[in-house]
């Protein structure tokens, strides 16, 4: 009956009655995951492409391992009301978001009488963010 090797980086399937002291090549670290970098605890090698990561031939030969690891305990976080109530803000922030898109297209009209005096023309200026010019226009 096969069973399969739980060693890290091996992951076949072998027969227990064959299993031999070098019929595994595994990794005995742990991954090591620093920065952009991925590789082994027990070897120098890193790369930072994922599949090369789980291409890296393991450093130790030894025989296959058919007991799955146990579950890494995550600690449990216990927090208290006070705690809590640290984390809280101590004042409500005023946060101003920015000018709807009809605000932003609706047309300003400037009354410029030094310039247009005997005329009393409008001068009617529309800002287009999106566009990033000015246009201009007069009646």
């Amino acid at each position: 009956m096969a069973l399969l090797c739980y060693n890290w980086s091996c992951g076949q399937c072998f027969d227990p009655e064959t299993n031999s002291d070098d019929a595994c090549t595994y990794h005995p670290g742990v991954r090591v995951f620093h920065d952009a970098f991925k590789g082994w605890s027990c070897c120098k090698r890193r790369t930072t492409d994922f599949s090369d990561f789980l291409s890296i031939v393991g450093c130790t030969k030894g025989r296959h391992n058919s007991e799955k690891p146990p579950e890494p305990v995550k600690p449990e976080v216990k927090t208290t009301e006070k705690e809590l109530s640290e984390l809280k803000p101590k004042f409500q922030e005023h946060i101003q978001t920015c000018k709807t898109v009809e605000a932003i297209k609706r047309p300003i009209y400037l009354f410029v009488p030094l310039i247009f005096l005997l005329c009393y023309t409008k001068l009617i200026i529309h800002f287009s963010l999106l566009v990033g010019t000015i246009v201009v226009s007069y009646t």
